[in-house]
C-alpha cells in the first residue's frame, strides 16, 4: 500500500474503530495505533529532513541581500497530521533560523498576518487572512518591518513526501520573490542531520560511509582482570585471587562485527607470592542484534582457551598433591614451584562503541580434578567451573 493511502486510511482509523460494529479486536486496533504512531514519526523526520536542506540552500545562496524580516505565514502538513506535526515543524525551522544567521532571514512576529482582518472598500468588504489581503494590513499600519511571508506546504504524494515553499512581499498582487519544490522519498530513512551544522545530504552521507569505513576490522584491546579460583573443602586456606593484565590484537571475521577473534598474552604478579603467564585465544559472537552498534553498546558471548604457567609460592595451589616437607626445602634452596595448566572459558562481554568493555566468564581447569586445593563453581556433569573472572578491555 502507499504511503500517502496507508496515511490516510490510518489518520481516519479512530473513527472506523469506533463504529459499533468494528469487526476489530482489541489486540488488532492496538497493533494498528502503534503502526500509525510508528508512520507518524518516519514522516515527522523526514520533514525535518526536508526543512534542513531548504535552510541549508539558503546559506548556500541566500534569498535577500541583507538581513530581512519574514513573517512564517502558514505551515500545511497532510491529512491526518493536525497541529502535533505543524508545531514541531515551526519549531524546527525557528531553531534553524536562529542557528544559521548567514540565511539571511529574520523571522518576524505578526498576529495580524494570520488572523482574520475585514476590508471594505467601494467594490465591497472582504474577510482574508492578513497575509491573504495586505493591502488590509497596510491601511491598517500593522506591518511594522515584515514585508515578506514565508508559506510551508508539505504533502505526501505516491512514495514521496513533498515540501513546497514559497516567499511572497506583502503586496496587493502578492508577488512571489521565492520558490523552491524538495522531494523526499518516504521509503528511506531520514539523514538526521544536526540543526545547528547543517550540511549538504552528500556531505552528511559522506560522513556516515566514512564512520563506518573508519571501524577498523583489527583493534589492540588492553584487558585488566581478576580471577578468583574456588576453594576445596578440604583445603586449610582460600586461594588467593590472581590480578591480570593482558594485551592482544583482536579481529572482526565479519564486516558487520557480528564474529570477533582474538589472541593476547598476559603477565600476573603478586610480590614474594607468584609470576604468571598466559597465552589466550577467544572466539565472539554478537548476541545482541545482527550487527555492532554505532551508538549503544553491543553483547558478546565468548568461548576461550588459554595456556597458563605460574611461578611462585601460589603455584603449589595447582600442583595434585599437599606441599611437604621436601617442597618446603626446595623453596628454601632457591626452586621456585612451577605449575602449567590449560584452561577453557564460557563468559559474557559488552561493548560500548566497539571501545570499552566489561565482561564476566567461568573458566574450566580440566586438569585440576586431582588438586586437592581446588574446589568447583559450579559442576554440569559433562563440565565444572573451577574460577571466576571479572575484567574491563580498552581497544585501541
Amino acid at each position: 500500500m502507499k504511503p500517502a493511502l496507508l496515511c490516510l486510511l490510518l489518520a481516519l482509523l479512530p473513527t472506523v474503530v469506533g463504529a459499533e460494529e468494528s469487526p476489530l479486536s482489541d489486540a488488532q486496533k492496538a497493533q494498528m495505533e502503534a503502526l500509525r504512531a510508528e508512520i507518524a514519526a518516519q514522516i515527522q523526520l523526514q520533514a525535518y529532513d526536508l526543512l534542513d536542506e531548504l535552510v541549508f540552500g539558503w546559506t548556500e545562496q541566500p534569498v535577500f541581500a541583507l538581513e530581512t524580516p519574514v513573517v512564517l505565514a502558514d505551515v500545511s502538513v497532510p491529512v491526518g497530521f493536525g497541529s502535533g506535526m505543524r508545531a514541531l515543524i515551526e519549531n524546527h525551522f525557528a531553531s534553524l533560523i536562529v542557528n544559521h544567521p548567514n540565511t539571511r532571514v529574520a523571522l518576524t512576529h505578526c498576529p495580524q498576518c494570520t488572523s482574520v482582518v475585514v476590508h471594505s472598500g467601494a467594490k465591497g468588504t472582504i474577510l482574508a487572512r492578513g497575509v491573504d489581503e495586505p493591502e488590509a494590513l497596510s491601511k491598517a499600519g500593522t506591518l511594522s518591518g515584515g514585508r515578506h511571508a514565508l508559506f510551508l506546504d508539505f504533502e505526501i504524494e505516491g512514495a514521496a513526501l513533498v515540501l513546497r515553499a514559497r516567499i511572497t512581499s506583502l503586496e496587493p498582487e502578492l508577488p512571489i520573490i521565492y520558490a523552491k519544490t524538495l522531494s523526499t522519498s518516504t521509503s528511506s530513512p531520514a539523514l538526521l542531520r544536526s540543526g545547528d551544522r547543517l550540511k549538504s545530504a552528500s556531505e552528511a552521507r559522506r560522513e556516515y560511509v566514512d564512520a563506518l569505513q573508519g571501524r577498523s576490522l583489527y583493534l589492540i584491546p588492553i584487558r585488566i582482570g581478576v580471577r578468583t579460583y574456588a576453594s576445596s573443602s578440604s583445603a586449610p586456606v582460600r586461594v588467593t585471587p590472581f590480578p591480570w593484565l593482558q594485551l592482544g590484537v583482536e579481529g572482526s571475521l565479519t564486516q558487520a562485527r557480528s564474529w570477533l577473534g582474538s589472541f593476547s598474552v598476559g603477565f600476573s604478579w603478586a610480590p614474594e607470592l607468584h609470576t604468571g603467564w598466559l597465552a589466550q585465544g577467544r572466539l565472539s559472537r554478537l548476541i545482541s542484534g545482527s550487527a555492532s552498534s554505532l551508538t549503544g553498546p553491543d553483547l558478546y558471548a565468548f568461548v576461550g582457551g588459554s595456556v597458563i604457567s605460574i611461578h611462585g609460592n601460589n603455584a603449589l595451589t595447582f600442583q595434585d598433591q599437599i606441599p611437604d616437607l621436601n617442597a618446603v626445602l626446595q623453596q628454601i634452596t632457591g626452586r621456585q614451584p612451577q605449575a602449567t595448566f590449560g584452561a577453557f572459558q564460557l563468559g559474557l562481554e559488552l561493548r560500548l562503541k566497539n571501545r570499552i568493555g566489561a565482561g564476566f566468564y567461568l573458566e574450566s581447569l580440566p586438569g585440576m580434578g586431582s588438586a586437592p586445593a581446588i574446589g568447583e563453581y559450579l559442576d554440569l556433569g559433562l563440565i565444572s567451573f573451577h574460577s571466576l573472572g571479572v575484567e574491563v578491555s580498552f581497544c585501541f
